[in-house]
């Protein structure tokens, strides 16, 4: 299954949110529920936080997610998901850690200094790397290992399989600086995020290949990795996933034995949680899940608001998807607060409709641009497909012989994707429009429909980095052929975009001003509104149940994980 966070410049799907409950044009009923609140600030989270020496020294933190990831390369496109990431994080290299209000902090373990920052003539970087700091083969980390992954993400050499290039794209050059720990990367185009690259980094040695890239690390994590954790074993049968505390590891060392991923169903890991099985589960917008969390007497529930937004992709190379006024009556026809009502009103989460793809609502940049394509209006809708050609007959609108349809798919196992499609299947039924939803296995729903482009209307969530900015380029640009002629899409599934799009982009990436950058960004958001990529549908709660005595993890926010800090209180 792919779901994913990250602390460098991209942002990546998760599908592990769930809610049961009845679909309904009107939204879910309000008895019972809570009286609404405001999302936590940006900067506040719960993570429990506990000084190294109240935390425990061993035992095992059992981990579950929602299906063994299919690459563990974090860059290669089918490495780029949460379960993946939450493994690969506790392996390798992370220059800049992350603090609950997105602030970062230059990571001491990998790094000797400060990096430098120079502006004029051409944006300059200079990073003093850890002498210390070795892959676990005893080989240095060193300039190389930069110069590497710039090289194999870049988006130069077409043989390199990446979900994204974002902010690699705009380097010039990484070289040797005084030494080998010394890199100095000099950038063509000014990027004002540069403090999101390298986090995390691989070795040279499994980046100069491409099919090293592309295949080194489908089956499990390659041993070369230089983290507080290493990778003990793979037990595809029982679908776990063990990694060790690392003996060869130079900074403060882990205070758990060991973690065990378990790839659990997600509808199954409340369960899990109440039997002792595993030792935390993500809530999400699973108001059945909170319901039953909160009756577990070994277990509290930890809250924030990060990066996280559900949301309706539109694939627009589909036949009957491609034209934008039909995108745009669709959308209008679309109820997105009584989606909101439906899946947070239980929550007691103030049900508000997102209307922004880059900013959150309890963000600084934050503003409406939804427009027209944001504003439900059945009428209009019903004009709108009339004006586009599409004639109703009977029931279900035709064009040149041809019905309206739509493949809606949607993950298996995954509640809240089946509330929510079920409620746009009724809100389009309104306006002519047959919704079919397709229901594929969990671990497909990515590798097998969304990325190839197999389905018409999918949801899921994406879950973002401290850098809003910078890190949607890959969803949302223009996407360009391969070399094998082949449609480059990285992560934007909706296949559509436009050069004014990625001008914006490109420009509020590049502009050191925040206050230019903001202005830049929203002015991108209006365009994607405009194309009628995807639609918002509402800021994903995180919403953490945990055992009690689980120390510094949980509801992180815009902050990070901090590996060798996880443990239990004494």
């Amino acid at each position: 299954m792919r779901t994913h966070w990250g602390a460098r410049a991209i942002l990546a799907p998760i599908v592990a949110a769930t809610l049961i409950g009845t679909a309904a044009c009107s939204g879910a009923s309000d008895s019972g529920t809570k009286q609404a609140a405001p999302p936590p600030k940006a900067t506040e989270n719960q993570i429990n936080t506990k000084p190294r020496d109240q935390v425990k020294d061993g035992g095992t933190l059992t981990w579950a997610l929602g299906g063994v990831p299919a690459n563990f390369n974090y860059y290669e496109l089918d490495g780029t998901d949460v379960d993946g990431s939450n493994v690969d994080l506790a392996l390798l290299p992370q220059l800049y850690n992350f603090e609950a209000d997105a602030s970062p902090v230059w990571n001491k373990n990998y790094l000797a200094s400060e990096p430098v920052l120079k502006t004029d003539p051409k944006q300059v970087v200079t990073f003093e790397l850890n002498p210390k700091a070795k892959w676990d083969d005893g080989t240095p980390i060193t300039w190389e290992d930069l110069y590497w992954q710039w090289k194999a993400t870049s988006g130069a050499d077409k043989a390199y399989n990446i979900s994204a290039s974002n902010g690699y794209e705009n380097i010039e050059s990484v070289a040797k600086g005084k030494n080998d720990q010394e890199a100095i990367v000099t950038f063509k185009t000014k990027f004002a995020d540069w403090q999101s690259l390298f986090t995390p980094f691989y070795p040279a040695s499994t980046n100069k290949n491409p099919k090293t890239f592309n295949e080194g690390w489908a089956k499990q994590p390659l041993k070369t990795t230089a983290g507080p954790f290493k990778f003990e074993s793979l037990d595809a049968t029982a679908k776990t996933i063990t990694l060790v505390r690392n003996e060869k590891w130079w900074g403060d060392p882990a205070k758990l034995d060991k973690i065990v991923y378990r790839a659990i169903e997600p509808d199954a890991q409340v369960d899990a949680l109440a039997n002792g099985e595993i030792d935390f589960v993500d809530i999400g917008s699973n108001v059945d899940a909170y319901q039953r969390a909160q009756k577990i007497a070994t277990a509290e529930i930890r809250q924030a608001a990060g990066p996280n937004f559900r949301h309706l992709t539109i694939n627009g190379t589909s036949a009957n998807l491609s034209d934008v006024k039909v995108r745009t009556a669709l959308a209008e026809a679309i109820d997105r607060k009584a989606i909101a009502k439906a899946l947070l009103g239980p929550l007691g989460i103030t049900p508000d409709a997102l209307n922004n793809h880059i900013y959150m609502s309890n963000q600084a940049g934050y503003q409406d641009n939804s427009g027209d394509v944001g504003k439900y209006d059945l009428e209009k809708a019903k004009a709108g497909l009339d004006a586009a050609g599409w004639k109703l007959n009977g029931d279900v609108r035709e064009k040149d012989g041809k019905k309206l349809e739509i493949n809606f798919v949607i993950p298996t196992g995954v509640k809240s994707s089946e509330q929510e499609s079920q409620l746009v299947q009724n809100m389009l039924a309104q306006v002519g429009a047959k919704v079919k939803i397709n229901a594929v296995p969990v671990d497909d729903f990515f590798d097998k429909y969304v990325t190839p482009g197999n389905f018409d209307m999918t949801v899921f969530a994406w879950i973002g980095t401290q850098f809003p900015i910078s890190s949607v380029k890959s969803i949302y640009a223009n996407p360009t052929k391969n070399a094998k002629g082949e449609l480059d899409v990285q992560q934007n599934y909706a296949r559509i975009g436009s050069p004014e799009l990625d001008k914006a982009l490109v420009d509020g990436a590049a502009e050191l001003d925040k206050t230019k950058a903001t202005a830049l960004a929203n002015q991108a958001d209006t365009l994607i509104w405009q194309e009628v990529h995807s639609l918002t549908l509402y800021q994903r709660p995180e919403l953490i149940a945990t055992k009690k005595e689980l120390a510094n993890f949980g509801a992180k926010g815009f902050a990070n994980v901090i590996y060798e800090n996880i443990g239990f209180v004494k």
